[in-house]
């Protein structure tokens, strides 16, 4: 109990916008988002990094033109995208345009998409070209022809399909356009990875705090990198990847698609690596030489419902492993590992 008044005293006051705009004051040249060395392989995207100085102006300019919509504060926008660079831009934007995220599960088929949305109120809709097979664009169109209030669809990267917005080139553009003033932040919605029961409404406070519990079980110093398998939007997700990243000031590095050859190269170059896993990976690590990398800082490890811990569990005395139980997309329990 006295640990969640500490954060929420902490807490207090701070959101995403005003992490990521004090990174930019202070830190702005250090890099915020970094691609991992193969992206191109599975989304066409060359791999590239961004500053918090340039990933505060990206966001700016993708909320001033998601604001040209005059859609009423709160309403959803539907996000289907990995979580890395565009995913993190597009929950950032749409916070800081007075909107509510919707992080949309890739895995998911299009009637639940649709379901989501609907249930969401997503008025608009983000997304990138391709992720492996996947085509999310293509389905953000598809559902946006079926969905009636949505009114906007945006993609970003090099292959756009007809009928959706070029978020790269748009925005560019958009620096003019005014930000509606906001009484309240809106909430972020999340869908359950397994169930895909939501979406489920978690605030930005929820998820700083989450993240508070993590990297005060972790310590990462400024200099170090988190590496992230993650892909999906839950609270876990957020907590131990943006949220992290956001407050500790740490450059986040999301795998997007899994490669061992990527996760690798990752772990390269000297700094301290804090990996962020399915649960389910634990065994697979353990027998790995990564298990033994001196880079590697920390363990964070992600437990759904129905998951069965299987052996062998990692063992290395010198290492920070975290275990995140998740209980539900807006509901985790964070423990260190004795």
């Amino acid at each position: 109990m006295q640990a969640e008044t500490d954060a929420s005293t902490l807490l207090d006051g701070l959101d995403f916008d005003a992490l990521l705009k004090a990174l930019a004051s202070g830190r702005g040249y250090d890099a915020a988002l970094r691609d991992p060395p193969g992206r191109r392989s599975w989304s066409d995207t060359i791999p590239t990094s961004l500053s918090f100085m340039q990933l505060n102006e990206r966001v700016d300019q993708l909320a001033r033109l998601l604001a040209i919509n005059h859609a009423q504060p709160g309403s959803g926008v539907a996000i289907l995208a990995p979580m890395g660079p565009e995913a993190v831009i597009s929950i950032f934007a749409s916070l800081r345009a007075g909107f509510s995220p919707v992080l949309l599960p890739l895995h998911a088929d299009e009637a639940e998409l649709l379901r989501i949305m609907d249930a969401a109120n997503a008025v608009m809709a983000l997304g990138v070209g391709r992720v492996g097979p996947l085509r999310p664009l293509l389905t953000l169109r598809n559902l946006a022809m079926r969905a009636f209030g949505t009114r906007f669809v945006g993609g970003f990267g090099p292959d756009i399909p007809d009928g959706v917005a070029p978020l790269d080139s748009l925005t560019n553009s958009a620096g003019l356009n005014a930000l509606p003033e906001q009484a309240t932040r809106a909430a972020i919605r999340v869908v359950d990875a397994l169930t895909l029961a939501g979406p489920v409404a978690v605030t930005e406070k929820t998820v700083l705090a989450r993240s508070l519990e993590i990297s005060r079980l972790l310590k990462p110093l400024a200099s170090s990198r988190i590496v992230t398998t993650l892909v999906g939007g839950d609270l876990a997700a957020l907590a131990a990847g943006p949220g992290m990243a956001m407050l500790t000031g740490v450059e986040l590095l999301s795998l997007g698609l899994f490669s061992l050859g990527d996760l690798q190269a990752c772990m390269a170059g000297g700094r301290n690596i804090h990996l962020v896993i399915p649960g389910a990976m634990e065994p697979a690590l353990a027998h790995s030489r990564l298990a033994g990398d001196p880079a590697l800082a920390s363990l964070v490890l992600v437990h759904r419902p129905g998951a069965e811990r299987a052996l062998p569990a990692l063992i290395r005395p010198d290492l920070a492993i975290v275990d995140i139980e998740v209980r539900g997309a807006a509901e985790i329990e964070v423990t260190r590992r004795s």
